[in-house]
């Protein structure tokens, strides 16, 4: 995922689906300096970690 859209769906009100391998997460917060991001699953909010932004894939969950 590139940085723009990545801010984006952080920035965004409405519920954009994020994978990171294979769990959906919540963007916690786009940090550009080094291009990664700060997330947390969204089943398991007490487990934050950081990645680089190219790991994150948006999806259409159905």
């Amino acid at each position: 995922m590139n940085k723009e859209r990545a801010k984006e769906i952080f920035k965004s009100e409405d519920m954009i689906h994020v994978m990171h391998e294979d769990r959906e997460i919540y963007i916690e917060e786009v940090i550009e300096r080094n291009e990664m991001a700060r997330i947390h699953p969204v089943d398991q909010p007490n487990i934050v970690q950081k990645v680089p932004l190219y790991e994150l894939k948006e999806t259409e969950i159905h």
